[in-house]
């Protein structure tokens, strides 16, 4: 498979979205003032049939088969919802991806727990472009607030409409027809406790012209919102010492050889190899030194053990929430024209940004560099020709046992604060699109242009590692100490602050259409038809800079590298509505997709309503999916060999007969291998190179989905609905684990690619079609309101999910695994490591309307689940197993309208103040509550007011 580029005219969007605006106005203005297209007023409003989101035909929202949820916006609102990140995380369909710590793509939705790039997110029944660098998911935080009328969840997979890759489901964002005023709102989430974690929002929303009389509108709405960071220190109450020590951890370092500090830790080499002798020259006073504050501790493990090192005072950067804002604008123009035939153009531009803080760059870190495990650094050497020496002339302290010999050095620079990291993406889409009847039909058409960039940077913190390395080599920089003023302006000088060193883009463009109409009438109403399809092209680059061969800390990405692709689709559908009788309808649809670097397929899709009693109706749906890989997946990283993750022995030359488990097997004595003369320190336990990257040889991954359900009306103002769904998947796309492969070194032996000689090469660890995923479960709503003529309106609503089978497996006719409730979503390998599957989920909303007040309660409830085990002292079971309990959030939120003009909402999230649970899967990077289920800030009090005129 050969890669595609395509080369796009850099001005071209702006230049569309400016001539297609003037446009749009200049009509708008010529009609300003004439009659506009009238409609005789009927005697009774008449029902509005509508697009519904899985579905090319209008129709009543009653007559809807598909599993369908509508979240309006003052729904939304109510909750006391203000971002879309947080409408997002409220679904209970499955897990949701938003950033947290050391930053990330931002917001994902992650329906069913089939990972983010098998759920489609739309605009407007539109697709978006995905983040950048992954290629393969929505970020929801470019979607605007305060433009938002309502949001569809289709909790069906597989859409023929918009694109058989929607395995999981398709969420679709519908923001407002029109706008004629203009409405000011601005809120704050402000934390009970100090510390960071406060959000301030403001949005305005305006626009002219009525569609009905004056046959134009245009409208704009602007969003910006900003959270402040938080980091692990400000919540001491989520990071009990004796909790974290029940889990398997530690407060301070594991490692009994001292892991990186300030002031350095040392390893002294005699001859060229590392001995056992270990420690610090300011361990006796506390392993504190002249940098004017005390940032490391001695390490718990070097009591009595003879080994006097220090370590990095863990509370001091692990952040919880990064710094992050999102601004956005989109705006939407109408106009009528023709035979009541609607012209449209929307254009939405946003910006988000994380800015992450990781503790202090750390140097000399690995020691084992050798042609087994290449791209390992050097040690970082401090030799007795310099001043700062133990010992020495710059008045570092004498170390006994320290005379002379070489030290290798790991040191965690400090003295430049934290090491912080800027994430900026830019989104940008034009849609063009008219609407109307033509000959009998229903026509839609369009031209949908989109772009997304992300860039990733160095902000502060950060300097070149071969500079530094020369620094302490020359005696220039003092790794135990404050600098003098020559080591200062050395530092100053190899700083590589403020520079971008990662930009990825994606590009998506092309036209649709869509035509419908009655065929004939049958029993139960019109036998309709609809065909369709769209032509669109996808294009993704991806770009790291060679320097960051200089600056490894916290970088993703290969250096030097430039990987790109692209790929054309086409599609075609039809849908079929066929109306039998007024209680039975039947739905078919079909869409074949040509993709120019995976052929062609074909996935049909039936659905059927039937309703025996009007306060029973039963519903169902059968269809099958098809996911390419995505262009990324593909093309991106390039097969790059490392080391491995964690330590392992060589199943060939180091066998054992518990490969799992590192440092238990014995050097090889076959004959055949004599002559290599071995070293255990090579073979056994210790990094072994792996093989990772992009797969050009993926192929794609194929569902198939069925739901039934149920829809009771028992009496007037209550809905009860249940909807069981089952997805099969099967060559799911995922990158193997090395814990999966030395888990059966046996039954995964082609993936140790060895020399001629017997020696290895490397491990296989890229993205693989591997086995299959099965999921089962229930969703369940209910809604209920009670109006009384004296005490208001009472409502009661709930929407939950069961899920009573997650199963996967690792390979074509391999073992199947059930993951609900424990750790391994997806069932195949990292890609979803930090996802769980929860058995039983669920809002629970109570409400009351009187008059201008308003007010509810939530309540949100995740069932307990097994921990992940993060930490290689951790296995399964006693003593570090690990549930979290059920966890439980109440939120309260208020308004009152005191006039058509001013509403003031009042909120408290969290209301009973419940902290997050500790999780073993977080330890080894000291952020340990658990993320996936929680939030770290606490009771927090919102308040939000808005302003129409």
């Amino acid at each position: 498979m050969n890669r595609i580029r395509c080369a796009t005219t850099p001005g071209l969007a702006l230049s569309t979205v400016t001539l297609a605006v003037l446009t749009l106005m200049s009509q708008a203005q010529a009609q300003q003032g004439q009659p506009g297209p009238t409609t005789p007023t009927p005697t009774s409003a008449p029902v509005t049939k509508i697009e519904i989101t899985g579905s090319s035909i209008k129709r009543l929202a009653t007559e809807n088969a598909l599993p369908l949820t509508t979240y309006k916006a003052e729904e939304l609102e109510a909750q006391g919802l203000t971002t879309m990140s947080e409408v997002a995380t409220s679904f209970v369909m499955g897990a949701t991806n938003e950033p947290v710590g050391g930053g990330g793509g931002g917001t994902m939705i992650n329906m069913r727990g089939l990972n983010t790039n098998r759920t489609l997110v739309l605009l407007n029944g539109r697709r978006l472009p995905n983040e950048a660098i992954g290629d393969s998911s929505i970020n929801v935080d470019v979607v605007p607030m305060s433009a938002i009328e309502r949001v569809e969840v289709l909790r069906d997979g597989a859409s023929s409409i918009y694109g058989t890759d929607a395995i999981a489901g398709v969420v679709n964002f519908i923001t407002r027809r029109t706008l004629t005023d203009i409405r000011l709102a601005a809120s704050v989430v402000a934390p009970e406790r100090a510390g960071g974690g406060d959000q301030r929002r403001f949005s305005i929303a305006g626009g002219k012209g009525d569609l009905n009389k004056d046959g134009w509108n245009v409208y704009a709405a602007f969003d910006t919102q900003t959270r402040s960071s938080l980091l692990q220190k400000d919540r001491p109450n989520i990071t009990d010492p004796d909790a974290i020590a029940r889990l398997g951890g530690s407060v301070f370092s594991t490692n009994t050889s001292g892991s990186s500090s300030a002031p350095a830790n040392f390893t002294v080499y005699t001859n060229g190899k590392a001995t056992s002798t270990t420690g610090n020259p300011y361990w006796a006073t506390g392993c504190s030194s002249t940098y004017g504050a005390q940032y490391s501790l001695p390490s718990i493990k070097a009591t009595g053990s003879g080994i006097k090192t220090c370590i990095l005072d863990p509370t001091l950067y692990p952040q919880l929430l990064p710094e992050n804002r999102q601004t956005t604008l989109f705006s939407k123009g109408s106009l009528r024209h023709g035979d009541n035939k609607l012209l449209t153009v929307e254009v939405l531009a946003s910006e988000s940004y994380i800015d992450a803080l990781n503790p202090p760059q750390v140097f000399g870190a690995q020691t084992d560099y050798d042609k087994f495990n290449p791209g390992v650094r050097k040690p970082l050497f401090i030799t007795k020709s310099s001043k700062w020496y133990p010992g020495g002339s710059g008045g570092v302290p004498a170390v006994a046992g320290v005379t002379g010999q070489d030290l290798a050095l790991t040191w965690s620079l400090d003295e430049l604060g934290p090491a912080a990291t800027d994430d900026r993406q830019n989104t940008n889409r034009l849609v063009i699109a008219d609407e109307g009847e033509f000959m009998g039909w229903d026509y839609r058409v369009g031209f949908n242009a989109a772009m997304s960039k992300r860039r990733v940077g160095w902000k502060s913190g950060f300097v070149s590692t071969p500079k530094l390395y020369d620094g302490v080599a020359n005696g220039i920089l003092n790794p135990f100490g404050a600098q003098d003023a020559t080591g200062q302006a050395y530092l100053n000088s190899i700083k590589v602050d403020d520079i971008t060193y990662r930009t990825a883009s994606v590009k998506y463009f092309g036209p649709d259409f869509n035509l419908s109409r009655s065929l004939t009438e049958l029993s139960g109403g019109s036998l309709s038809v609809a065909v369709g399809g769209d032509l669109h092209r996808e294009t993704y680059t991806d770009s790291t800079s060679l320097l960051t061969n200089e600056v490894v800390y916290k970088v993703s990405g290969t250096p030097g590298a430039n990987p790109s692709g692209a790929r054309t689709i086409a599609g075609l559908y039809v849908e079929l509505d066929a109306p039998l009788t007024k209680e039975l309808d039947l739905t078919f649809a079909a869409r074949a997709d040509r993709f120019s670097d995976f052929g062609s397929t074909v996935n049909p899709k039936a659905s059927i309503r039937w309703e025996p009693h009007k306060s029973v109706m039963l519903r169902g749906t059968a269809s099958t999916g098809f996911r390419a890989p995505t262009l990324p997946e593909l093309y991106g990283t390039p097969r790059t060999k490392t080391p491995s993750t964690n330590r392992w022995d060589d199943p060939l030359l180091c066998p054992s007969t518990t490969p799992s488990q590192p440092n238990t097997g014995t050097l090889t004595t076959d004959p055949k291998y004599a002559s290599l003369n071995l070293d255990p320190a090579r073979v056994c336990n210790t990094q072994q190179t792996i093989l990772t990257g992009a797969n050009p040889d993926l192929q794609p991954e194929k569902s198939r989905t069925l739901t039934a359900g149920i829809v009771l009306e028992p009496v007037q103002n209550m809905m009860l609905s249940f909807d069981i769904w089952d997805i099969r998947m099967k060559g799911t796309i995922a990158q193997i684990t090395e814990e999966t492969i030395f888990s059966d070194v046996n039954k995964y032996a082609n993936l140790f690619v060895r020399n001629p000689d017997g020696t290895l090469n490397y491990i296989v660890v890229t993205r693989l079609n591997m086995g299959g995923v099965h999921t089962r479960g229930v969703d369940v709503n209910f809604r209920y309101l009670f109006p009384t003529s004296r005490w208001g309106k009472f409502g009661v609503s709930m929407d939950g999910t069961y899920v009573n089978k997650y199963e996967g497996q690792n390979d074509v006719g391999g073992a199947w695994v059930d993951s609900v409730g424990r750790p391994g979503a997806l069932a195949t390998g990292s890609t979803s490591a930090n996802t769980y599957i929860y058995r039983w989920r669920h809002n629970l909303r109570l409400s009351w309307n009187m008059g201008k007040f308003a007010t509810q309660l939530s309540q949100s409830y995740t069932s307990s689940y097994e921990d992940t085990n993060a930490l290689a002292t951790q296995k399964i079971g006693q003593p570090y197993y690990n549930v979290i309990d059920s966890y439980i959030i109440y939120n309260l939120s208020a308004n009152y309208r005191f006039s058509d003009k001013f509403r003031l909402n009042f909120g408290i999230n969290n209301l009973l103040n419940v902290d997050p649970p500790l999780s073993n899967q977080r330890l080894s990077s000291r952020v340990v509550f658990a993320q996936n289920v929680a939030k770290p800030i606490g009771r927090a009090y919102t308040v939000k007011a808005e302003y129409a005129f």
